[in-house]
């Protein structure tokens, strides 16, 4: 999960200074200057806000307001800064980093670094004269982590969910928030800025948690390196600069207080912009994922099976061994029962892989040995004579017994709800067979059919194993020979 920005509490100014560290007094009048700027540009984001409001509280009525006639440079992530000309003067409020001279950065270094080593965001407000730029203030802002922002990292880090902070500001002020947070790995931080080919992008999505100073277009890169690391990301943003990055995740997520065409471009908006509500739908989306990938198994188990054994039946001249109550009695507890119980259960078990392939490679080796078991039944019961209701007898014990063996893998790790679910449809199963079998045609077996029946099933244990192996190891080698190619391509 990449998360764009740091999405806080109400961001608020904690102090106004100068390059030395001192802090400024109220009478300072660059501090109506400050003023005049703030309520001259436009922008509407939460760092012009805070500042608004602390220098409207603290200094009231200020003459001259507003700069008349201005001409107004809003900011932008590009830029990192914003810009005011009127009068022959230019004044600029931005990131330090990205205003400031080498000279003029190297006075205010100590200043800077000291607060942003505790967390705070540091702007300076500078006057640019001849292409040089005078630091007239600089300002230390916070924007507190949320009383449940702790609780909800360290779900994402119990459910194995990597979070990544992707943010404009200074990755070390970013990287203390993040700490604070207690986001697994936010020591590790890296400023973007010195990410300047797709080479670095790529190793540093491996190396690092926390990217400072990072442009629009970095942060799509960034998520097009976690795709490539066979990651599937989720995007969060609240601005404009965090658009690209969240049309290139597969999943993207904007916070209710954020720009217009953020939540426009997300899939998913949190109305209250709580981010806590990630863990709901991290849960969610993989309890859903797992039912369906639990449903679809055993149901495709089945459909495997019945299409196999039917072409077998047709080319084999056999009567296809099971009858439809039969084939219900096997839908009711091996698939439909259990299917609809799991539901109801927590499931937030890590899918790796694709859907599809996740599904076959549990299905086609289960399907087949059932399909073996039952068609050998049938030559078997040819050759010792065996009766066609024995061999639909036998054939509704086979079935269920793969069936069941998918079902133990499919309830893993388990729980005390999954084992109660599995033991209560065995129990079905075995209750159906002995007081209902009239209904789903169910007959004692013979002591031949019964000698036969127990030695398949217990080789269906072994060839179930065996084929599982196999499949696994010929996926593994059709994958590993397309990635050779795309390499030598």
């Amino acid at each position: 999960m990449a998360v764009g920005g740091c999405h806080g509490d109400k961001m608020s100014v904690r102090e106004l200074f100068d390059a030395t560290g001192t802090a400024l007094e109220d009478a300072d009048e660059t501090l109506g200057l400050l003023a005049r700027y703030t309520n001259t540009v436009p922008d509407a984001n939460a760092t012009m806000i805070a500042l608004r409001e602390r220098l409207n509280n603290q200094l009231g009525t200020v003459p001259n307001w507003l700069f008349e006639g201005a001409e107004v440079t809003p900011f932008t992530s590009k830029l990192k800064y914003s810009q005011v000309v009127v009068d022959g003067k230019t004044l600029r409020l931005g990131a330090p980093e990205f205003i400031l001279s080498e000279t003029a950065m190297q006075a205010s270094r100590e200043a800077i670094e000291e607060r942003a080593g505790a967390g705070l965001r540091v702007l300076a407000f500078v006057e640019v004269d001849d292409g040089e730029a005078k630091p007239l203030l600089f300002v230390a802002l916070s924007n507190g982590v949320r009383e449940n922002a702790p609780e909800t990292f360290e779900e994402f880090a119990r459910q194995g969910v990597e979070v990544k902070v992707i943010s404009g500001d200074n990755p070390l002020t970013v990287s203390k928030v993040a700490l604070e947070a207690r986001i697994e790995g936010a020591e590790r931080y890296v400023d973007a800025s010195t990410l300047d080919t797709p080479e670095k992008i790529a190793q540093a999505v491996r190396d690092y948690t926390v990217f400072g100073r990072v442009k629009p277009e970095q942060k799509r890169q960034l998520v097009e390196a976690l795709q490539a690391e066979g990651k599937r990301v989720a995007m969060t943003g609240d601005g404009v600069n965090d658009i690209l990055a969240m049309k290139k995740a597969e999943c993207s997520i904007a916070m209710g207080t954020g720009s217009d065409a953020a939540r426009q471009a997300a899939q998913v908006v949190l109305l209250d912009s709580d981010f806590s509500h990630m863990r709901q739908i991290v849960s969610e989306g993989r309890r859903d994922i797992n039912n369906i990938t639990r449903s679809a198994t055993l149901f495709l188990y089945k459909n495997i099976f019945s299409l196999s054994m039917a072409l077998f039946a047709i080319f084999g001249a056999f009567v296809y061994p099971l009858t439809p109550n039969q084939v219900s009695l096997i839908s009711l507890f091996n698939i439909g029962l259990p299917a609809f119980l799991l539901t109801f259960g927590p499931n937030e078990k890590k899918q790796e892989g694709r859907f599809i392939v996740t599904v076959l490679m549990r299905a086609i080796p289960a399907a087949l040995t059932s399909f073996i078991a039952i068609a050998d039944m049938m030559l078997f019961a040819e050759l010792f004579g065996i009766s066609k209701a024995d061999v639909s007898t036998a054939s509704t014990y086979l079935l269920s017994v793969v069936g069941f063996l998918i079902l133990v893998n499919l309830i893993q790790p388990p729980t005390k709800y999954r084992v109660l679910v599995f033991v209560v449809c065995v129990i079905g199963l075995i209750i159906c067979c002995g007081f209902l079998w009239e209904l789903f045609d169910i007959y004692s077996l013979s002591p031949r059919a019964l000698v036969l029946c127990i030695v398949f099933t217990l080789a269906q244990i072994g060839v179930l194993q065996m084929l599982s192996v196999a499949i696994s190891w010929i996926y593994r080698q059709v994958i590993a020979r397309k990635q050779a190619e795309k390499q030598s391509a």
